[in-house]
């Protein structure tokens, strides 16, 4: 592979074609094309049920402009450093990072430290400090390997609370600017050829993507790897229009009498490349806006991204002078929201989500309006007074180091707001300091655990719900609950209210069965572990004397028709393996001389409710306008008969209470006696305070007012 640039033999010998030169020049058109790119991603956002349903392959045709763009910057450097024309500047790494700091930190930074500040008086303890992580993931450029390690799908509802969600793909751009560079340097010193490099990688970078987008979807949108291939597509073009500029042309030559004759009336007047730009522009807007009406987001990016990024590659061949980018692209309005694209990109999502949050659903129509407005003038803010005084001028160098030492700072402040569970002092709520006394024990209490199972640390705990607990010192704990978040999320309440001589012990297993030797979640590998951590904790039971009550808390969801019978494998029948896991489970606790209980789950809430009942009781940090939320509390109950689940739960229920006939030692909560009456199920409590986490887990003020109940059966 040998680079076949047009030799060089001084430095005044020129490897750039004359038109190619030209081509290098400010165009107004590709300010039009990042126009319709985020306009596309903007009314997806705003208005994901409307006609912009696939608006987010704007972002696609964003990565094929800036490949292009940068790669050119990068080609054009690379060639002067290596004795070029004297034209241009020779390629600098130190230079090169420099202008990309200036260019993407200043929006990003006045951004970020308005929201943080925004945050600090809207969200609540949790939002905030999530907020604080994605802060930190953000100011790394890592946001697409935060989300991507969070197991979420960009297209979830529960995306919709994530206000930093967006700037995955800047994650992707900077990734790839730090490998890319480097890549041509060396590829550069060893004479490689640039094409056929380039070409070669988004083949693979495409060809892995195909694959994954069945397998990992998740792996597919947010990869770096997976995604490089569509700024590659735009590096592709932009050494074409380089060092093949004439090939477009002799090409067009060739083509145009040809199509002339079949398209015009009178082909005697035609300019063939003027013709072909014309054709290649059209087809290019046609794939585009195929794509932003058209997909949906199955299977995306896959073979669908080709779409955006093809005709965002064929657009911009075409050149400034093709009709459509004449007139569509570079006409004024289009270039101004071009020129305003990247800080509209930054601003419009955090406005929309911090609505949705403090409402708790879709924002009302004329609210999701005003946040695209506002956002259309912070962007104008942006670029016309923070943007030019630090991205242009003297001193560039130190302006880089300055806006890197704030985003660093930024950083810091995003961690030590995660790391201080949102800064829950800022709530006005009476019971917080003994919520806060609570959260501060547990951390001695997961320590505690880990002393004895450090497996634990690894297997399975994914976040508080799923870390093994012990209350007091091994040896000294009367009470066991083992299973997944559904235990986990009972343990706080029940230690805040246990008798000296009482001490409880969890063991919760993301999504796991509470059931020995089946595995539950088949279709989560990344929960591969967590049957294995739950085996540890059913061994640290039963060999310890001290634990004489066993309760067994599991969400019968996680293993609907999703369970393996770990010692029979043939046995595929899923009642049948429920059944046989029950009865080994209750056979080995009993021999062990274990009293034992199994929770029947709390209540399941429909996901509108719990997200429209907690915008209603919640209180903020600061008023809210009740324009962006109802006060309304009828979504906070729910009919027995239609809870979430109920076919899962009875089943569960029904297999459970057969297996233990003939036990003396197994009793049953049912935590639908301390959260329905009357054939309602409510999630606040008698003052009108929201018991629930989220639709099906307790929050810690839910854990507290359901452990009497517990405590009560496990005492009779």
């Amino acid at each position: 592979m040998f680079r076949n640039t047009p030799p060089r033999t001084g430095h005044n010998n020129s490897s750039v074609s004359s038109s190619s030169q030209r081509s290098l020049k400010y165009r107004p058109d590709i300010d039009g094309l990042r126009a319709i790119a985020v306009i596309s991603v903007v009314l997806f956002h705003a208005f994901p049920d409307s006609v912009f349903k696939s608006g987010f392959v704007g972002v696609d045709v964003f990565f094929v402009i800036s490949g292009f763009l940068i790669s050119t910057i990068i080609f054009r450097g690379m060639n002067e450093r290596m004795g070029g024309t004297g034209l241009t500047k020779p390629f600098s790494f130190i230079d090169f990072y420099s202008r990309r700091v200036r260019r993407i930190f200043p929006s990003l930074i006045f951004c970020l430290l308005t929201f943080l500040v925004l945050g600090w008086f809207v969200l609540l303890p949790d939002e905030y400090s999530l907020f604080g992580k994605h802060t930190l993931g953000a100011s790394a450029y890592v946001s697409n390997l935060l989300l991507w390690s969070e197991a979420g799908d960009y297209f979830q509802t529960a995306s919709q609370t994530k206000p930093l969600l967006h700037l995955w793909s800047l994650g992707i751009e900077e990734q790839f600017y730090l490998i890319w560079p480097l890549v041509l340097f060396i590829a550069y010193k060893l004479n490689f050829n640039i094409f056929t490099l380039a070409l070669v990688g988004a083949l693979a970078s495409f060809g892995f993507e195909l694959r994954s987008v069945h397998d990992n979807p998740t792996a597919a949108f947010y990869s770096p790897f997976l995604r490089f291939w569509e700024l590659m597509a735009g590096s592709l073009l932009a050494w074409l229009k380089l060092y093949k500029g004439e090939m477009f042309t002799g090409i067009a030559n060739k083509a145009g009498p040809y199509l002339s004759a079949v398209l015009q009336r009178d082909s005697t007047k035609t300019d063939s490349v003027r013709l072909c730009g014309n054709i290649l522009s059209f087809i290019g807007l046609a794939l585009i806006l195929t794509a932003v009406f058209a997909l949906d987001n199955k299977d995306f990016p896959g073979c669908k991204a080709l779409l955006p990024v093809m005709g965002a590659v064929l657009m911009i061949a075409a050149g400034k002078d093709a009709f459509l980018n004449r007139y569509l692209l570079s006409n004024r309005v289009m270039v101004w929201f071009g020129l305003i694209s990247y800080p509209l990109y930054i601003w419009h999502w955090p406005f929309l989500s911090f609505a949705w949050i403090v409402g708790g659903e879709m924002p009302q129509l004329k609210v999701r309006i005003g946040c695209v407005v506002l956002a259309v003038i912070m962007s104008a803010v942006t670029y016309y007074f923070v943007e030019p005084k630090l991205r242009w001028g003297r001193y560039g160098g130190f302006k880089a180091a300055g806006l890197l030492s704030v985003m660093v700072i930024i950083g810091v402040a995003g961690y030590s707001i995660e790391r201080h569970d949102g800064y829950t002092a800022r709530m006005n709520d009476p019971e917080q300091p003994v919520i806060d006394a609570i959260n501060k024990r547990l951390e001695g209490d997961y320590q505690r655990c880990l002393q004895y199972i450090p497996d634990w640390k690894t297997a399975s705990a994914t976040w508080d719900m799923t870390k093994c607990r012990l209350q007091r010192p091994s040896g000294k704990n009367t009470i066991a609950i083992i299973g997944d978040s559904h235990a986990g999320h009972l343990y706080p309440g029940l230690i805040s209210q246990t008798n000296d001589d009482e001490g409880v012990a969890v063991f919760p297993a993301e999504c796991s069965i509470p059931l020995m030797g089946l595995r539950s979640s088949l279709n989560k590998p990344q929960w591969s572990l967590s049957e294995h951590a739950l085996s540890e904790g059913f061994s640290y039971i039963i060999s310890h004397k001290n634990i004489t009550k066993v309760v067994l808390s599991h969400r019968p969801g996680c293993s609907w028709h999703n369970v393996a019978d770990l010692l029979n494998p043939k046995n595929r029948d899923f009642k049948a393996i429920l059944h046989d896991g029950f009865a080994r489970t209750f056979k080995a606790l009993t021999k062990a001389g274990k009293e034992i209980y199994v929770v029947l789950n709390n209540p399941r809430h429909p996901d509108r409710n719990w997200k429209k009942c907690m915008a209603a009781v919640v209180q903020r940090p600061i008023g809210i306008p009740e324009l962006l939320y109802s006060k309304d509390t009828e979504m906070c109950s729910v009919k027995q008969s239609e809870l979430g689940e109920r076919e899962m739960l009875d089943n569960w229920s029904r297999i459970a209470h057969e297996t233990a006939a003939g036990y003396d030692n197994i009793h049953f909560i049912n935590l639908e006696d301390v959260f329905c009456h009357n054939g309602i199920c409510s999630m606040l409590n008698g003052k009108g305070e929201l018991l629930y986490l989220d639709v099906g887990h307790l929050n810690l003020r839910g854990s507290i007012y359901a452990a009497p109940f517990i405590l009560d059966k496990l005492r009779q």
